[in-house]
């Protein structure tokens, strides 16, 4: 469809634009918070806005709107559309809309060295019409850096128009955002000192003040431990099992919300062991005997651990005190003195590395004899014989 010729309407628009905010001739900054601002041409006007309050802290998203319309029956249109953003706000992906006679997504030109974000409709141009009842609105979207200090931010606009072959534009607009300061937070950690290697263990971190939202990424050393754990009520959690041995050092990192900022903990260092060894216990011991006539009762624990003790038991009564396990072996010289039957285990104790383990009970038939009286008997212990 052919376009009605356009008579060429001489300005120097840039001289000529004015800010509708009482700044005068060509714009200015405006005081924080100035969520709006219109410039006018010999024949446009476009008013950028500020969606929201204004203000927001680092890691929201704040979304621009610029409005197009011509103050004259006479017709205008638009190559080019540049919205200009504050220094170090990213593009939101997929936010780039523009409405001319429909509204459709569209895929911007982003510049972040320049801090602009431009679309373009060089082939036909959007049409600005009063005559037709068309305008023209470019909206965008950006992400406030997480560490964007507080303070007021302006904004700018650009736009080239076909009928005059000409760029107009208005940077600084006054359109401003005011980024808040955040609340500083800590981080604190809570893990065990000691972990066995494929044996899960919980690790903790505290967020003061306490809050909801955000996640903590513990760390051993700079490699994450596990996916980011969700921080409820001031706590995260992550259960982990240690695959190396030796020592690490843990940390937690809290990712920040807006209006909390992130932290990291102090490094707590968890030492890490291989497994405990199992071990077997052994018991020997004559299974007929006479009261009053001495037994020896031995157990052997394998593999042969260095330490620990062996505690013989009558049923669930012990034999004496617990016996010193030496090269594997504990040995107790025992006088029973009551006739009958006498279910006797051997228990080992453990070492550093070795865990604890218990005998098969073995019985041990005690016949009349000699020296029955009061008790089980009397007991002599042997070191390694």
């Amino acid at each position: 469809m052919s376009r009605p010729v356009m008579r060429r309407v001489v300005a120097a628009v840039s001289a000529a634009g004015v800010v509708a905010l009482g700044l005068g001739v060509g714009g200015g900054v405006a005081s924080a918070a100035q969520t709006s601002a219109t410039v006018t041409t010999a024949q446009i006007k476009a008013t950028k806005t500020l969606l929201g309050t204004g203000s927001v802290f680092p890691g929201e998203v704040v979304t621009y709107k610029t409005e197009f319309s011509v103050t004259s029956a006479i017709d205008a249109y638009l190559n080019k559309i540049t919205d200009v953003h504050p220094a170090g706000f990213t593009y939101v992906p997929g936010s780039a809309k523009v409405s001319a006679a429909s509204t459709s997504s569209v895929t911007p030109a982003v510049d972040d060295a320049n801090n602009k974000v431009s679309v373009s409709n060089s082939a036909s141009a959007w049409m600005l019409s009063k005559t037709v009842n068309r305008t023209v609105s470019f909206e965008v979207s950006y992400k406030v850096p997480d560490n964007a200090p507080a303070g007021t931010f302006d904004s700018g606009l650009t736009f080239d128009v076909n009928t005059w072959g000409s760029t107009q534009k208005f940077d600084p607009i006054g359109v401003t955002v005011d980024v808040k300061a955040q609340a500083a937070t800590t981080t604190t950690l809570t893990v065990p000192p000691n972990a066995t290697t494929g044996q899960a263990v919980d690790l903790t971190a505290s967020v003061s003040p306490a809050n909801t939202g955000g996640t903590v990424q513990f760390k051993d050393g700079g490699a994450n431990i596990g996916a980011p754990a969700n921080v409820v009520d001031g706590k995260a959690a992550l259960s982990y099992a240690f695959a190396a041995t030796g020592s690490h050092d843990i940390t937690a990192v809290y990712s920040g919300v807006p209006g909390f900022a992130g932290s990291s903990s102090a490094p707590s260092t968890v030492t890490v062991s291989p497994p405990d060894a199992s071990t077997s216990t052994v018991l020997s011991v004559a299974t007929d005997a006479q009261a009053g006539t001495a037994v020896i009762l031995s157990a052997a624990v394998t593999p042969a651990p260095s330490g620990g003790t062996v505690q013989f038991k009558d049923g669930n009564t012990p034999i004496g005190g617990p016996v010193i396990l030496t090269d594997g072996t504990a040995t107790l010289r025992f006088t029973f003195n009551l006739a009958g039957d006498h279910p006797i285990t051997a228990v080992y104790s453990g070492a550093p590395g070795f865990t604890g383990s218990t005998s098969a009970s073995t019985t041990v038939k005690v016949s009349d004899g000699s020296g029955t009286g009061g008790g089980n008997g009397s007991l002599t212990s042997i070191f390694g014989s």
